[in-house]
């Protein structure tokens, strides 16, 4: 029988066999691949050299980790983002603490250690350039602060304007040289932080206490000296909350596509300072589909709103389309016990309807990150960074934001919330490049901006890189049981949010699928076979000449990964790569004339998977002289 490893748990089943003591059943009712400690993180400098769908908001280098988390700590967090899939690390780089104690004075040994740590586990990652030191904050800092206080609006003073957008660009510069992994002037090891984004949702009081107008003036600043750094460097515009593209409640809070607009009324070059638009459609107290909404403010909808400004903006300022990325989406697990997670606590949330009690279960939780990330994907949404790994503050920001981790704190143990297992299992089956393919034929919901979301079954289809076909289906309401016709020529396995292989029932080529709340994945594989490309090879090559090496692509003509031995019957032609696995790997083979008389050979390269073989003839032919001929020289 053919071995190989399925797309859809391979990194699920890779954290148990390395993290998790071995299952006692052959169908365990749980895989989790979330070890109890671990001392570091996994030994790889190979961080990712193009975007993927899977990031986190990680705060591996937050001050507050130093007495909370400790070095231990951080690497234990290091590990288990890695472990669920996370792919990229989404950092602040705090201005106010880089350069906290003057101008030229830089402190970059805590920064420098926690990115060389995330780049050696092999996390991208994407670098905040926010917070301002207090010798480079405006002078009126104290009044802004207290400006919406009676609101119950409060803005910490490293989040005031700087009074020199230079200062700033001069920090924006020297931190992208320092991170971007040339080798020159870099920090220790040169970890590569590949993305920049200029501040943090300055479309909130909080954390923007100044103008539209002001804040051009330092995206702009810190755009240019961004990409004088590194050129090759992606630089997104701040993260920017948005509901419905016009709200705004008069205490300093507005909606992020709002706040563009004056952003780019004030100055209009700012259309050419950002390389992606990435927003945060936040909806903390309510499914992202949840039935009643209206369409435009679900999560649908808000992210079909960012699309259309992306391009009626376009169509306005001209340019090539912009990727959308979301840098920010969570649900916290709150509880009624916990008072500061109560609108009550925060009087400026009634301004956008949220429910008395902000948070979800942690049931509730798990389902919404899967159906987050499917309607991201849906909408051709480049990048989603979830937010967050585990709470830096441990709790004691005493806000509902830190109710949204998807890991305890120290205390707990960082224990696995069910998200976490949820997050593994999604990068496990949707991971390497999944094309979603379109609405599946059981797929009920249809969107309108202007009516209420409808009770509706969700079915949306996915092709992965190695040729799996992916129906995750859900319903935003009730339960139902119902018939997927499968595909001609392709068997079905059937799992559930957590990854759990479940009983999947097949008559007259359809899968009986009970659906709900809790996303399930059914997969579509064809049977293995063997493909090689070139299926010949044939050499020329002179007396005593060095060895030749020669390159074979081996790959699964079915669907998922394939692992393959290969052997030669004769010693002029040594296979390199004996053994390989993947959908796509590569076999090479080297071939020396060494011994031989001139004349021609011929021999058979075997490759096997399984019960599966294919042969490869190889012919060598040795000459004593090679003749090149060349085409004629015409001049005039």
């Amino acid at each position: 029988m053919i071995q190989r490893i399925n797309h859809v748990a391979a990194m699920i089943v890779v954290a148990v066999i390395l993290l998790s003591a071995p299952a006692t059943s052959a169908q365990p009712s749980t895989m989790s691949p979330f070890g109890t400690t671990t001392s570091s993180a996994p030994a790889t400098s190979a961080q990712p050299s193009t975007i993927s769908m899977f990031g986190m908001n990680t705060y591996f280098s937050g001050r507050e980790r130093i007495s909370r988390d400790g070095d231990a700590g951080v690497a234990t967090l290091v590990a288990k983002g890695r472990q669920i899939g996370a792919a990229w690390a989404r950092e602040e780089m705090s201005w106010g603490n880089i350069e906290r104690n003057g101008k030229g004075i830089w402190s970059w040994d805590l920064f420098d250690q926690r990115l060389g740590e995330a780049a050696q586990a092999g996390y991208g990652i994407v670098g905040m350039l926010l917070t301002t030191p207090a010798w480079a904050t405006v002078s009126d800092c104290s009044q802004r602060m207290v400006r919406y206080a009676s609101a119950g609006v409060y803005a910490a003073d490293y989040w005031c304007p700087p009074a020199n957008p230079q200062d700033f660009a001069d920090y924006v510069r020297a931190v992208v040289e320092r991170y971007d992994g040339d080798g020159i002037n870099d920090a220790p090891g040169s970890p590569r932080v590949a993305v920049w984004q200029i501040w943090n949702e300055p479309n909130a009081w909080e954390t923007w206490p100044g103008s539209p107008a002001e804040f051009a003036s330092i995206w702009q600043a810190g755009y240019a000296a961004a990409k004088a750094a590194d050129p090759t460097a992606i630089v997104t515009s701040p993260g920017l909350y948005i509901f419905d593209g016009q709200w705004r409640d008069g205490v300093g809070h507005g909606d992020g596509l709002r706040f563009l607009n004056d952003v780019l009324a004030a100055r209009p070059a700012i259309w050419a300072s950002f390389d992606v638009l990435a927003v945060h459609p936040y909806m903390p107290d309510v499914a992202p589909d949840k039935p009643g909404l209206y369409g435009s403010i679900s999560l649908w909808g808000r992210l079909n709103m960012a699309r259309l400004w992306l391009n009626s903006h376009t169509a306005s300022y001209g340019g090539s389309p912009r990727p959308l990325w979301v840098s920010e989406i969570g649900w916290p697990t709150c509880t009624a016990a916990q008072s500061y997670c109560t609108v009550a606590a925060a009087p400026q949330l009634n301004a956008i309807g949220l429910d008395a009690l902000v948070g979800k279960s942690e049931d509730q939780q798990a389902n919404y990150l899967v159906r987050a990330y499917a309607i991201a994907m849906a909408l051709g949404v480049q990048h989603v960074s979830w937010f967050q790994l585990e709470d830096k503050f441990d709790g004691s920001a005493k806000n509902f934001w830190q109710e949204a981790a998807i890991f305890g704190t120290v205390s707990e143990g960082y224990r696995a919330k069910p998200a976490a297992l949820a997050y593994a299992t999604m990068v496990g089956v949707l991971a390497g490049g999944a094309r979603f393919l379109g609405l599946g034929s059981l797929n009920t919901f249809g969107y309108s901006p202007t009516s209420l979301v409808p009770s509706a079954r969700f079915h949306l289809r996915f092709l992965t890189s190695d040729n799996q076909l992916v129906d995750l289906l859900w319903r935003n309401s009730g339960n139902e049981t119902v018939n997927l016709p499968l595909e001609p020529g392709r068997t079905a396995a059937l799992r559930d949010r957590s990854g759990n292989l479940l009983n999947t029932f097949v008559s007259g080529g359809s899968a009986r699928l009970a659906l709900n709340e809790s996303p399930i994945y059914l997969i579509q594989n064809t049977a293995p076979g063997l493909s090689m490309t070139p299926n010949s090879i044939t050499s020329l090559m002179q007396s005593g000449a060095p060895q030749q090496r020669v390159t074979i692509t081996v790959s699964n003509s079915g669907s998922g990964a394939i692992t393959w031995s290969a052997t030669t019957n004769a010693g002029w032609a040594s296979v390199e790569t004996p053994t390989g696995q993947g959908y796509r790997s590569t076999l090479n083979l080297s071939l020396s004339p060494t011994g031989l008389a001139p004349g021609s050979y011929n021999a058979i390269l075997h490759v096997t998977s399984g019960a599966i073989a294919q042969d490869i003839p190889l012919r060598l032919v040795v000459s004593t002289t090679l003749w090149r001929s060349y085409l004629p020289f015409v001049g005039r």
